[in-house]
């Protein structure tokens, strides 16, 4: 092999071939018989002078083959981490689309709307819960159809984006079939702490809640001949000679709870009543 140049041979300076240093090299030529030509000094300087140029310029050569090497070891490494970056390059822009894909996949769709028209009206905020429960035709307490539970429903959409773990969870006092302890994930939908029991409500609170129970029936595919059931009972009950009566409102209130609890007790039982019939 080779061996590799340092320096470019074009610096190297030419010896002193006339110098004493050289004179045995000299009087060696001289006196070589294969070499007649050479009959003193000046011819014997003039033929070291011929060899290191032809020695320096065979370096030179070697020298400049050593320098394109390594230009074209350079740009081939050049081109190489060139290759890589966009290949890195390409590989993340796929990579952001297929997010992007993701993520468009979880956006709210875009539908086209009028121009100039408004709405009419705005949906009640459900509490999570609540619509669960009127979903699958359950006994809710009536509590979560009040503005408190409104308000919990928007702070629960807000946090919903939080990271989610396992915890337990307990169902307690309020359903028909008792206390339950389960582990569920932190955006499973479960009971709110903060529900109060039908028992506990005011009848103003029952009047006010009414309207928003019976639109909320339509989530749980209730028969017209059950939602027109639910609707006579508030009716009957908010007609009732009892609201005349000292402590009327209290008597009605705990009416409804207690008949509220029987009537779900009943349908788990698959022996439903006319809940209407005050």
């Amino acid at each position: 092999m080779t061996e590799r140049l340092e320096v470019d041979p074009t610096k190297i300076p030419a010896p002193d071939f006339a110098s004493r240093a050289y004179a045995f090299m000299r009087n060696a030529l001289i006196t070589d018989a294969n070499t007649p030509e050479i009959t003193m000094d000046e011819l014997a300087i003039q033929h070291l002078k011929a060899q290191w140029a032809t020695h320096i310029e065979a370096l030179r050569v070697q020298y400049k083959t050593q320098l394109q090497d390594a230009k074209t070891l350079r740009e081939q490494e050049r081109q190489e981490e060139a290759d890589a970056e966009r290949l890195a390059a390409a590989e993340q822009q796929e990579k952001e689309k297929e997010l992007a894909k993701e993520a468009k996949k979880k956006c709210l769709p875009i539908y086209s709307f009028q121009k100039g028209v408004g709405v009419d009206s705005i949906l009640l905020q459900l509490h999570p819960y609540a619509k669960k429960m009127m979903t699958t035709q359950k006994y809710v307490p009536l509590w979560y159809f009040l503005p408190d539970a409104a308000i919990e429903a928007k702070e629960r959409s807000k946090d919903s984006l939080d990271t989610n773990h396992l915890q337990f969870a307990i169902e307690d006092g309020d359903t028909l079939s008792g206390s339950t302890v389960s582990l569920v994930g932190s955006h499973t939908v479960r009971a709110s702490p903060n529900t109060i029991p039908d028992s506990r409500l005011s009848w103003p609170q029952v009047m006010r809640v009414k309207s928003a129970f019976l639109n909320a029936l339509g989530l749980g595919m209730w028969p017209n001949d059950y939602i027109a059931m639910f609707g006579a009972f508030y009716i009957n009950m908010d007609m009732h000679c009892e609201l005349q009566e000292q402590d009327g409102d209290w008597v009605m209130a705990h009416y409804h709870a207690e008949m509220w609890l029987a009537w779900y007790d009943a349908m788990e039982r698959k022996e439903p009543f006319d809940l209407s019939v005050i």
